[in-house]
């Protein structure tokens, strides 16, 4: 028989009271709603399918992007006109779903700085749609 373990049998609860006035519904950011929508049909260049322009003085905070596409499309997501991220490749059987975690890109509006979403066919035009929702903080 072992003598030298602890013996685990013993164990300290602690019980914390919150005052009413203290307590306050836990809500996850971003909290979004829908900011934008598009929908267009892909064709041999760069289209911006869906933008938000960012308010002057606020940071816009990504919650989510959603993107079908009839046929193969590459996705480019964009900041001021310069892509962050990887292009992504989607085809007619994928929806791009994308979360995104708080502060996951500086987005610092002016008034004019916008985040679009850009689609290029990849052998076939067809119709895109795209979804952004975020939050401005």
């Amino acid at each position: 028989m072992v003598t030298d373990l602890p013996d685990y049998t013993r164990f300290v609860t602690i019980n914390v009271l919150v005052p009413p006035a203290q307590q306050a519904p836990v809500i996850p950011r971003p909290t979004g709603g829908v900011l934008e929508t598009g929908s267009l049909t892909s064709s041999g260049a760069y289209q911006t399918l869906a933008s938000h322009v960012v308010t002057s003085g606020k940071t816009l905070e990504l919650s989510k992007i959603v993107v079908s596409a009839e046929t193969a499309t590459w996705i480019k997501l964009r900041w001021n006109g310069a892509q962050i991220g990887c292009l992504r490749l989607i085809d007619d059987k994928t929806l791009l779903l994308e979360h995104f975690p708080w502060a996951y890109y500086t987005m610092l509006g002016d008034g004019a700085k916008a985040f679009d979403i850009q689609v290029l066919r990849y052998s076939a035009n067809g119709i895109c749609n795209a979804e952004i929702v975020g939050e401005e903080v």
